[in-house]
């Protein structure tokens, strides 16, 4: 049954539609978190820092996959041109669906090696700048994780807003942090102006695949919410406007486990006023 709405809300059919689809997008951001390569399945973030380490699931191993699995399963081998991947025998990896049986060298990011004998485990190679290494999910353990709770603010009306679409003019770019202190230049794609408390605010956005991203910080974060700030992304401008529905905001990864590698949000995002919207704390 869908909640009450409030009494202020005058079109109750198409608020009660609204509901509906935001109630559907948050089974489904749930569904991502819980999915074997969400980011609650994530076990373990390690980088290759010497010339040559080993992967398996035992404690001498350098980066570590589950107990269960077994012991030196590969060796990684990372160099200027990319990262060689070394099975420790024949039939026990494949490699983007494919068998890895012999030396191969992955020269990008992304890339997903599973155990056949345990598809519940991938492991996705990681690439920062010239460093590499791995990022390791277990099916399993997003399993045990199906009653974890997520915590939401109510989702009231007010809280989604119609935005215009600014330009910022060709190669302005934003220096975006991680929580790994490493920075890079990231283009900027748009400023979005809107009012929201009686007060007219803007937050930088950037490009993802064609809509617009936006990491932003408010009043809440560190007491109510995650302490370096949400994310919200919206459809690309339509006429020179668009809808930032903070309903919808939501943490970054490292909300929910340490081996991620978050971008904190620039200091032109940071909203002077408590969103009480959106993913909250349980």
């Amino acid at each position: 049954m869908l909640p009450r709405m409030p009494d202020h809300h005058v079109d109750p059919v198409t608020d009660l539609t609204a509901l509906a689809d935001l109630l559907a997008w948050r089974d489904a951001y749930r569904a991502r978190l819980l999915a074997p390569t969400g980011w609650w399945a994530v076990t373990n973030l390690a980088w290759a820092d010497g010339p040559s380490v080993s992967l398996g699931g035992a404690a001498a191993d350098d980066l570590r996959l589950p107990e269960r699995a077994p012991t030196r399963v590969a060796r990684l081998e990372p160099d200027d041109d990319g990262l060689a991947l070394t099975p420790s025998a024949p039939g026990l990896l494949t490699l983007d669906g494919e068998p890895l049986d012999a030396p191969t060298r992955v020269t990008c990011g992304g890339a997903q090696v599973r155990l056949v004998a345990d598809p519940d485990i991938t492991i996705t190679v990681v690439q920062r700048g010239e460093r590499w290494g791995v990022r390791v999910f277990d099916a399993a353990q997003a399993r045990s994780r199906a009653s974890d709770p997520l915590g939401w603010y109510e989702p009231e009306s007010g809280w989604s807003v119609t935005a215009s679409v600014e330009s910022v003019g060709d190669g302005v770019t934003l220096p975006i942090v991680d929580v790994l202190g490493e920075v890079r230049d990231v283009a900027v794609a748009a400023r979005l102006r809107f009012a929201l408390a009686g007060r007219e605010h803007t937050l930088l956005a950037t490009d993802a695949g064609g809509r617009l991203f936006v990491n932003f910080r408010d009043a809440t974060n560190g007491s109510e919410t995650y302490g370096a700030g949400r994310f919200l992304s919206a459809d690309a401008a339509v006429d020179g406007h668009t809808v930032l529905d903070f309903r919808r905001a939501h943490h970054p990864p490292c909300a929910h486990t340490p081996h991620a590698m978050c971008p904190l949000p620039p200091l032109a995002n940071r909203l002077p006023l408590a969103v009480r919207a959106g993913e909250r704390w349980p």
